[in-house]
């Protein structure tokens, strides 16, 4: 039987009727839980169990209950909404079980979607839906959420998904793509793998070392970048971390005051985006602090502006909650001239999977393109522009 290639799989998706694609987003949900008429609980008490109950409530719809794996939250309520464990649920409900939304979206956890769902199935839970199915069902409420957006606007992008396809230089970043663009259009997370085993952005499975590195670390949060760096053991000249947060800001400077005399540390509290001047950025902090909403007021600068005050960089890592094109756009002249190595997380929004690569070729053609996933089911998918240079040694294999 003739298997079907990587190519061909895209082709597939691609080509699938667009009615089809809008009948999936809007009858999902309805299929899998019978309506929203029928009796269902929200599986995931934290902040997305919490949106979902407002969005549902502002409907008039409001779920019986709420259950949760976590024991602290079992007994309580959310806005008059008890949490109970899935089991005391299970035993304590008269007839059918019923439908399940799983309002679980979390970056740092470590179990996949599978080992959420199974237990649940194992209780007598059949009509199992995700929060995606909602979402595509109420977008003008939930969308766009991270790299989860409507199905319809993937089949819209179909001509730059197949350029930025044609540029990924390894089989395993292609199939990495093609798994992605399928998630988009299907929300199958059995297609999403776990983590990789390499460390994020200073593996030396995706780039060589280099003794004079000067490292950009743009969204620092609180210095744990900086710790990889170090753990990675590769050599630097000099490392810059960029962090706008006063709370972030405070908390990377007491790291690198740790780090005295172990190297060449500068911290930085701006914003790096695609213009100088000011930009709001959101107060409470945290590792996903967005850029460009927000009530703390920041300063912003440009990459380009920055070389021309610091060392320019030749590494340069950027996690900034979706800002990442506006940043790149602001080093388009850095990138075009001096072709630094670049580590660019595109997860934040759906079609950064293909947009940020294409970006960085049109800025400089001479790039070689992989992906790494970093945690389960997509988030810290981080593309690396890697010049011929830097390139690892296994590549040259490949």
């Amino acid at each position: 039987m003739h298997s079907e290639t990587l190519t061909q799989r895209l082709e597939r998706l691609l080509a699938e009727p667009l009615d089809a694609v809008r009948r999936r987003q809007e009858q999902t949900l309805d299929c899998l839980l019978g309506g929203l008429d029928q009796p269902f609980i929200l599986f995931g008490a934290g902040n997305l169990g919490r949106k979902a109950l407002a969005v549902l409530q502002a409907m008039g719809v409001k779920p019986e209950a709420f259950i949760d794996n976590n024991p602290a939250l079992w007994g309580t309520q959310i806005e008059r909404v008890p949490v109970l464990a899935p089991a005391t649920l299970a035993q304590q409900w008269q007839g059918p079980l019923p439908g399940v939304i799983a309002t679980i979206w979390c970056g740092e956890a470590t179990d996949r979607m599978i080992d959420r769902l199974g237990p649940l199935q194992a209780l007598g839970f059949e009509r199992i839906a995700l929060f995606g199915h909602l979402a595509w069902r109420y977008p003008q409420s939930f969308l766009p959420h991270y790299s989860l957006d409507l199905p319809e606007k993937v089949l819209a992008d179909a001509k730059r998904i197949r350029t930025a396809f044609g540029l990924l230089g390894d089989d395993e970043s292609r199939r990495l793509f093609v798994d992605h663009i399928e998630w988009r259009l299907f929300l199958d997370y059995n297609l999403l793998p776990p983590a990789a085993p390499q460390a994020i952005y200073f593996d030396r499975y995706f780039s060589n070392e280099y003794a004079d590195e000067v490292v950009y670390d743009i969204g620092a949060f609180n210095g744990d970048s900086v710790l990889g760096y170090l753990e990675s053991g590769r050599p630097f000249h000099e490392i810059h971390s960029f962090e706008p947060s006063s709370s972030n800001y405070q908390a990377l400077l007491n790291t690198l005051l740790r780090l005295q005399g172990r190297g060449s540390f500068h911290a930085h509290q701006l914003a790096v985006g695609d213009a100088c001047g000011e930009v709001l950025i959101e107060a409470q902090g945290g590792p996903a602090a967005r850029v460009g909403s927000g009530s703390e007021r920041v300063t912003v600068t440009t990459l380009d502006t920055l070389c021309e005050r610091i060392a320019p960089p030749t590494f340069i890592k950027i996690d900034i909650e979706g800002f990442e094109p506006q940043c790149l756009e602001g080093g388009r002249k850095l990138i075009i001239e001096r072709q630094p190595l670049i580590a660019v997380c595109v997860y934040h929004e759906q079609n950064h999977l293909w947009t940020i690569l294409l970006q960085l070729h049109a800025y400089q053609p001479c790039y070689h393109f992989r992906l790494g996933p970093h945690l389960a089911e997509g988030w810290d998918l981080v593309l690396y522009a890697v010049p011929n240079d830097r390139l690892p040694q296994h590549s040259f294999a490949e």
